[in-house]
């Protein structure tokens, strides 16, 4: 067995500076979409009426979300203006400090190089390519996992003071950003830990009287300011968005949540290519845990993502992302899996994993419908999406092939140049992720038809949407017009799941639309050509034309 290579001290510096190289570009040149807009359009709403305590969307309270994330970019837009890209300011640096603390957390159980390694594995996963280009709370959960973690095994090792305050501002920082499961994973994670490697002194740093009364600080204030202004807050807040909402009997019910299956499906794209690795690394990981008792504390890393996939795959609210928090955990896993083979010349895992990645490649333009078809059948919004992706998949179905079988030929007797080899391919399939996000932005994102009312609107117009299911999806629009917008209400959505005001709803019925269609003031409409058109509006002039949607005028 080979000598491994030693780490110099500052190389964990150069994963972030990587990750900004790869990250920058793609982070600022994509438009927002209907997705991610609320969480600009919400900061930006807030700063307009110089409240940072309640958030509105469109006007109207919005409390499905706790608010760290709609401060930090409440804070993006008072020093650099609003805009997109100023929006994507603190995800960017928020993915970058998960990078770093997947390194830092990394060397505290693996060696340094497989924790290097394991940082690179996840900033160059398609998975977390993808979803970094995106404004989620679920950002700043992973940060806050990782960083109430990393506390924890530092207090572990030498228990002072200021690992309590960093776990329970972490677990304040979790909870600000998404609620209970913030809060919760690194508690019930690091409980589990404490239970199995049989230290059950980290109730000490749970409960500690200090940590609690910072954490109770961080938190109380919120809960206060927010049901004094909208009482019954604290009600919605735990049982209508964590106990019902978990049990799937929220109504609406999520539009856009996924089944079992398609949530594990996911989970397999967000790490590739490196998923081909994940099956036999867990495996060999779990004997090392298993049978080295000296190797005990890694079992945080198999924990980790159980708990995450775990509750998510019990709740009957998923989504295709919310695994990402468990993503840095089981690249951790592959980077010591890599760095095993490394130090292995007649391990040949690598060169089969790039055979294996090169005959999957070739399925690649079979594999984008079918993927098209499963989603569809859960989600609306996916409809004609993957049809986009064909041009993509098919340079893919060449590209990917070519490179695995020549880095399988070449790394066949030379570990680091399958390593290389393996690296160069997750960077090209970056190229392509963001070659895809780019043919897919106008569908995604109405920021073509919102700064064409922007431009040509005046006070007084109306800006309205048609036939969509969530009223968060309107956000784009809203915010690249600058303006508020109404959406018409079909079948029972979109829906307010909390009592709104008459004079703060915007929702309004097919009844109304036509009265103001054939009324004095001029209405901008944004219908999908998916859907008909009521006959009102069928031969209405159309201002703009793109993305699969139309944007009519009533009058000139």
């Amino acid at each position: 067995m080979k000598v491994r290579p030693r780490l110099q001290p500052w190389a964990g510096f150069t994963l972030p500076l990587l990750c900004l190289a790869i990250y920058l570009l793609p982070a600022f040149s994509l438009p927002l979409s209907r997705g991610e807009a609320m969480y600009a359009q919400v900061p930006s709403e807030m700063l307009s009426a110089g409240r940072w305590i309640l958030p509105t969307l469109n006007g109207a309270p919005y409390l499905e979300k706790p608010p760290l994330l709609y401060w930090v970019n409440l804070l993006a837009f008072k020093v650099f203006g609003v805009s997109d890209w100023a929006a994507r300011l603190p995800t960017l640096a928020v993915t970058m400090a998960e990078v770093w603390l997947t390194f830092r957390l990394g060397c505290l159980l693996l060696p340094p190089v497989a924790a290097w390694l394991g940082g690179f594995i996840l900033l160059s996963s398609v998975g977390f390519f993808y979803l970094h280009l995106q404004i989620f709370t679920d950002h700043l959960v992973t940060l806050s996992l990782l960083s109430a973690l990393f506390a924890m095994l530092l207090w572990l090792k030498e228990p002072r003071g200021r690992w309590v305050c960093l776990f329970h501002l972490s677990l304040g920082a979790g909870y600000l950003s998404k609620g209970i499961i913030g809060l919760g994973f690194p508690l019930v994670i690091g409980g589990l830990y404490g239970w199995y490697i049989g230290q059950p002194r980290l109730r000490r740093l749970f409960f500690h009287p200090g940590g609690l009364a910072l954490l109770a600080l961080i938190i109380v204030p919120w809960f206060a300011a927010t049901e004094r202004a909208y009482p019954g807050f604290i009600w919605h807040h735990f049982i209508d968005e964590h106990l019902i909402r978990f049990l799937g009997r929220r109504q609406p019910g999520g539009v856009s949540m996924i089944s079992m299956p398609l949530f594990w499906l996911f989970l397999a794209v967000w790490l590739v290519p490196w998923t081909i690795l994940l099956p036999e690394a867990l495996y060999r990981y779990v004997k090392e845990v298993t049978f080295n008792k000296a190797g005990k504390a890694g079992s945080l890393l198999l924990i980790w993502p159980a708990v995450v996939l775990g509750v998510f795959t019990l709740s009957s609210t998923r989504i295709e992302y919310y695994s990402l928090p468990a993503l840095p955990a089981l690249a951790l896993v592959l980077g010591w899996r890599v760095d095993r083979y490394l130090a292995s010349p007649r391990d040949l895992s690598l060169p089969l994993a790039l055979l294996a990645l090169g005959l999957l490649g070739l399925g690649t333009a079979w594999f984008v419908p079918f993927l098209g078809q499963l989603c569809a059948g859960d989600r609306r919004e996916f409809l004609g999406l993957f049809s986009l992706l064909t041009p993509v998949a098919r340079q893919v179905s060449l590209v990917l092939p070519t490179l695995a079988f020549l880095g399988a030929l070449l790394g066949r007797r030379r570990p680091r140049l399958a390593l290389a080899g393996y690296a160069i391919i997750s960077l090209a399939l970056l190229c392509f992720t963001y070659q895809a996000l780019t043919a897919l932005s106008p569908v995604r994102s109405d920021k073509a038809p919102g700064e064409y009312v922007r431009h040509h609107a005046r006070p007084g117009d109306l800006v309205v949407m048609e036939y969509i299911e969530e009223f968060e999806l309107g956000a784009s629009l809203a915010f690249y017009a600058r303006r508020p917008i109404l959406m018409v209400q079909r079948h029972g959505l979109p829906r307010f799941v909390y009592p709104v005001t008459p004079e703060k709803n915007y929702l309004i019925s097919s009844d109304r639309l036509k009265k103001l269609w054939q009324g004095s003031r001029r209405v901008f409409l944004l219908v999908d050509e998916a859907v008909p058109f009521e006959p009102f509006y069928k031969d209405a002039p159309i201002a703009l034309v793109g993305g699969g949607k139309r944007l009519l005028i009533n009058q000139p």
